[in-house]
C-alpha cells in the first residue's frame, strides 16, 4: 500500500469548509435515519464513500 507523505491543508479552511460541509452532513444522516438505516450503518457507509473519493484524488488504491 502507498503511504500518504504528504499533505498540507490550511487548518483556518479547513475548519471553514467543516462550517459548511456540516449541516448538509446532518440533513443527509436525518433522512437516512428516517429511511430505516442505524446511525452506525449511515455512518460507516458515508466514511466508505468519503475513503473512495479521497483515494482518488490522492490516486492510492482503495481501502476497500
Amino acid at each position: 500500500m502507498d503511504e500518504l507523505n504528504s499533505l498540507t491543508v490550511s487548518e483556518e479552511r479547513l475548519e471553514d469548509c467543516r462550517d459548511v460541509v456540516e449541516p448538509d452532513l446532518q440533513d443527509l444522516i436525518q433522512r437516512a435515519l428516517t429511511s430505516g438505516f442505524s446511525r452506525e450503518e449511515i455512518l460507516i457507509a458515508v466514511s466508505e464513500l468519503v475513503a473512495e473519493d479521497f483515494a482518488t484524488i490522492m490516486e492510492t488504491p482503495s481501502v476497500h
